[in-house]
């Protein structure tokens, strides 16, 4: 008896092992073919396209929410906030001195100051030809790259969430980066979109005063190639942002070089997604909150770089609500314009 028992124990071990082998081929087999995530070729081989400077985090279990509004707009439910004015809402591209609000620069300082352990360092870096050798190297931020690890969640045997920290840590209390992304957002955004307002007569003109709450610190994202996964079409109102926002998104990397774009829905449920073209030294305005939207895989071996944030409005955003089940969200600072 004791001998038949140790045999079906070894059969039904066999039987298990099997089973697992068959589906971890089938999973390898779909990932190959759907998104070619085991190709030799890539180096990021794990379902998480960024790491990101933000610990925002929402439970997308309603019962782990405490009250409606329900914030999922999947299915046409709104959260019950008011939206920013139609004419707001179009997307556009515009520029901005570079010179002048040194984004790039900031975020290059930050990332070297950084444990290159963690979030990674320059591969490479270059020296302008009419430099003389005495000079500092200059840095791109597509050559910064990212280790494995910091692209795979702990229950894989990575450090994700560990480097997710981190890094926000880092932007939050980086100075000279908050300086300059303040600088960038009191100067040209907030008077860009308050402009925008008088345009479509939200506010009657120029000398009406408006209170603006941005987010603060913005996150800043990075997404190293050659890898196979993408942001999911996805809108903001899933995480507990509000129709009454605006979202700005600045790229800071070539994408020519990573091919990469933001894809936004053309209109709110339409499905229909198309690339918001935007090089470095412009910024995208769109409402993300509405508009679902995602950014397609970097295949490149360059490192995509930007920074998003975004803006509510008065008479349109309530700071005071926010979604219950969500954790770590972002912080505000108001600014009256």
């Amino acid at each position: 008896m004791v001998q038949t028992e140790t045999l079906i124990s070894k059969e039904e071990t066999t039987i298990c092992s099997n089973k697992k082998a068959t589906k971890n081929e089938k999973k390898k087999i779909a990932s190959c073919r759907e998104y070619g995530g085991d190709s030799s070729d890539l180096i990021y081989k794990s379902g998480i396209p960024t790491l990101r400077a933000s610990a925002h985090r929402v439970k997308f279990k309603i019962k782990h929410r405490k009250h409606d509004p329900r914030p999922v707009d999947r299915n046409g439910n709104e959260t019950g906030t008011t939206w920013i004015p139609e004419e707001l809402q179009e997307e556009q591209a515009f520029a901005y001195d570079t010179k002048l609000y040194d984004i790039n620069g900031a975020v290059i300082n930050l990332l070297r100051d950084c444990d290159p352990d963690i979030v990674g360092s320059f591969e490479t870096s270059r020296i302008d030809e009419s430099s003389s050798e005495l000079e500092k190297p200059s840095f791109r931020l597509e050559d910064f790259r990212v280790p494995v690890s910091s692209v795979w969640r702990s229950v894989n045997g990575g450090c994700c969430e560990d480097a997710q920290k981190y890094l926000s840590n880092q932007v939050a209390t980086n100075v000279a980066f908050v300086e300059i992304f303040d600088k960038f957002v009191t100067e040209m955004v907030l008077p860009y979109v308050k402009s925008r307002l008088v345009a479509c007569g939200a506010l009657e003109s120029d000398s009406a005063t408006c209170a603006f709450y941005y987010q603060r610190p913005p996150t800043l994202r990075l997404q190293p190639g050659p890898g196979w996964a993408k942001v999911r079409p996805h809108n903001d109102v899933e995480y507990g942002h509000q129709n009454g926002e605006l979202n700005m998104w600045v790229p800071l990397t070539d994408r020519v070089l990573t091919g990469v774009d933001l894809w936004s829905e053309t209109s709110f449920g339409e499905g229909y997604y198309h690339p918001i073209v935007a090089n470095v030294g412009e910024a995208i305005s769109w409402h993300g909150s509405s508009r679902k939207h995602y950014v397609n895989p970097n295949t490149s071996v360059n490192t995509r770089v930007s920074i998003d944030f975004r803006i509510g409005v008065e008479g349109y955003f309530d700071p005071l609500w926010e979604m219950q089940g969500t954790t770590d969200d972002h912080s505000r600072k108001k600014v009256e314009l």
